[in-house]
């Protein structure tokens, strides 16, 4: 996500719509706006200074209505990553609910990965895209706690399946 919103942003300072058209070298180089600063910028509390001190440490100069932009791009981006990290998961949702002829599918999900974990809305925006474009499923979304190994969320979902299945 980091690298697509430095590439809005870089159009937007060629477009002289921020920055007042001046790149810094740094917003220039490929990869240094981290995905990290994406979930920084938008965990600002409205006063921008979160937003400041990510683009002065870039070496840039940034107004008020450059702060309130970048953080535009953000939202946009981060929104964005998680509605087509939902279109795909909805379809593979949908066509198990299809290809067991269940009106209704009962479903676990086990999801793993920094930006759902980090990011201040990720996580709500994909679950909340997820249900919207699975109607007739009840999805239960469990977040993988082993960090990133192989499996850590397909073992999360198959570990949660066994313990419903056991109370049952």
């Amino acid at each position: 996500m980091g690298e697509i919103v430095r590439l809005v942003l870089l159009r937007l300072v060629d477009e002289n719509l921020l920055f007042s058209g001046q790149a810094c070298e740094k917003l220039k180089t490929r990869g240094a706006f981290e995905t990290r600063f994406v979930s920084q910028v938008e965990s600002d509390s409205g006063d921008r200074k979160q937003i400041y001190n990510i683009l002065t440490a870039f070496g840039l100069l940034p107004s008020g209505s450059d702060c309130d932009i970048v953080r535009m791009v953000c939202e946009s981006v981060s929104t964005r990553a998680a509605q087509m990290c939902s279109a795909g998961l909805a379809g593979v949702i949908n066509r198990m609910r299809e290809s067991r002829s269940q009106e209704t599918l009962k479903i676990t999900v086990g999801v793993d990965g920094s930006v759902y974990k980090l990011h201040p809305s990720f996580k709500d925006r994909f679950h909340a895209t997820v249900r919207q474009l699975t109607p007739g499923c009840d999805i239960t979304f469990i977040q993988s706690e082993e960090g990133s190994g192989r499996g850590a969320a397909l073992i999360s979902a198959v570990a949660c399946k066994m313990a419903c299945m056991m109370g049952q």
